[in-house]
């Protein structure tokens, strides 16, 4: 189960994201998902678009950055646009599977 406060960076974190990208997926993976994160642990979050571009990613990276510092977490993102992640061989991997399996979704 998410701690509260992982839950609350994951929706602000959504809220930001869809401000400038309103078809966007996001999810809260790994340790902080799971509940089971040391005060070490980083916020893994993967964020799906409907198109990306470099400009995209550099925005949702320093959007990341900011609710990171200002949350006391390292937010490590992986960013991948619709056909990627449903179509793309990246849709097969182990980290896709495990996104949609143990994933907590804004």
């Amino acid at each position: 189960m998410m701690f509260i406060d992982d839950r609350k960076i994951l929706e602000t974190l959504a809220k930001r994201v869809r401000s400038l990208y309103p078809g966007a997926r996001v999810w809260a993976f790994g340790s902080r998902a799971r509940g089971d994160a040391t005060w070490e642990s980083d916020f893994d979050a993967c964020i799906v678009l409907p198109q990306k571009d470099e400009s995209a990613e550099s925005a949702i990276r320093n959007i990341c950055w900011e609710i990171g510092f200002e949350n006391n977490r390292v937010i490590t993102t992986v960013i991948m646009d619709q056909s990627q992640f449903e179509d793309g061989p990246m849709s097969e991997s182990t980290l896709v599977e495990n996104i949609l399996r143990e994933g907590v979704a804004a």
